[in-house]
């Protein structure tokens, strides 16, 4: 080969680098929107907490608010196809609630120390102890989403909630932890992997309060998982065998002032000592979607020169309120577009499918008026023309 036929090739896959480049930050600067297109209405006055969705029979796992623990299968329609009181009884599972959602056509209920997993109609079929140790139990409230991911074609719940509280953190801490514990329904069987690298501002000696617990995404239509620490910037990516297979750098919006230090002495006195700066930093805290396409939610931190000392209580809601929201669009492993700001109350809770997005929130709050039912509003995720 001679040397103009190098030079031509060079130039061409120059070239092509190139236009793949230029592609892909067209897609990150793309501008997109959330649209209102649909609402789920269902004839219930007292509130529920909507837990999950089942996309393919389009379902959903509700929750009253409060002690008694009554369950709900609603369909897309309004319907009401199972209500059970899971609080006590033969078929109950108790009060502490971690997780809960649909793994395959099942459910399963993550309490404290033991799983149990039930069938459609809310009848429990099986139960099996999972040993963690937790920092919060929630009567009938969980603290984040549960995630789902098929091993093998077996779909495995995520029942890891990383939230423990250690004396002191080893310097290996982070290279020893493996994130995601996946449990098969069928027998409680553990299989454990997920570990970030060196990209990770957690690996570089300091540890960042009250910031560290991930934030998960998978579902049954999922080829890959999903995590980021909400003091990080890159959401991590694992495929089957829980190794590292994609990472997608998100930048952080301001105000973000994060507190960080040393790794050797975080702990127990880090999340007291630092607790009262956890508003200054801004987090990832939720991600929802179907498959590989979904929305990382992120949330700033409040404006340094407003949280002050001797702040009254009206004050401080006013400062607290202040923390704007941002969705980031993904999609098969890359950002598609701009991050997206959230100006309603609540939050984009679950993925619908098709881009589409279901809008909690307290009904005072969605409505101008008060309703004698319950009414979500549901949003797509359009490209601004």
């Amino acid at each position: 080969m001679n040397y103009r036929s190098l030079l031509f090739l060079a130039i061409l896959f120059s070239g092509l680098i190139s236009c793949s480049t230029s592609r892909e930050e067209h897609h990150e600067q793309t501008e997109l929107e959330f649209v209102l297109v649909d609402s789920l209405v269902f004839d219930e006055l007292q509130t529920l907490r909507i837990l999950d969705y089942h996309a393919g029979k389009e379902l959903y796992l509700m929750v009253t608010q409060g002690l008694e623990g009554r369950y709900f299968l609603i369909d897309s329609k309004g319907e009401v196809r199972a209500e059970e009181v899971l609080s006590e009884g033969p078929n109950a599972f108790g009060m502490v609630l971690h997780r809960a959602g649909f793994v395959g056509d099942e459910l399963m209920f993550i309490s404290d120390q033991e799983i149990f997993i039930y069938d459609l109609d809310l009848q429990q079929l099986r139960k099996f102890p999972f040993e963690q140790e937790t920092m919060v139990r929630m009567i009938h409230a969980p603290l984040d989403n549960f995630n789902s991911f098929s091993l093998d074609n077996v779909p495995h719940g995520i029942a890891n909630l990383s939230d423990r509280l250690l004396d002191k953190y080893p310097v290996d801490y982070f290279d020893t932890l493996n994130y995601f514990h996946l449990v098969n329904p069928a027998d409680g069987a553990v299989v454990k992997g997920g570990k970030i690298d060196d990209s990770s501002i957690f690996k570089r000696g300091y540890f960042y309060p009250r910031k560290d617990k991930p934030v998960f995404f998978s579902d049954r239509h999922s080829e890959v998982l999903s995590l980021i620490l909400p003091a990080d910037s890159i959401l991590f990516q694992f495929d089957t065998n829980l190794n590292l297979a994609n990472k997608v750098r998100l930048e952080r919006q301001q105000p973000d002032q994060l507190v960080r230090m040393p790794m050797a002495e975080a702990g127990k006195v880090a999340f007291n000592a630092y607790g009262k700066d956890i508003l200054l930093g801004g987090s990832f805290t939720h991600i929802a979607g179907q498959g590989d396409s979904f929305i990382v939610e992120y949330k700033t931190g409040v404006d340094p020169e407003n949280n002050h000392a001797g702040l009254s209580r009206e004050e401080m809601e006013a400062v607290r309120a202040s923390r704007k929201t941002y969705y980031y669009p993904i999609k098969s492993g890359k950002r598609i577009g701009k991050p997206i700001q959230w100006q309603k109350p609540g939050s984009l809770k679950l993925g619908l499918g098709n881009d589409r997005y279901l809008h909690y929130a307290d009904q005072a709050e969605i409505h101008e008026s008060e309703k004698e039912y319950q009414c979500y509003y549901i949003y797509e995720l359009k490209e601004i023309q």
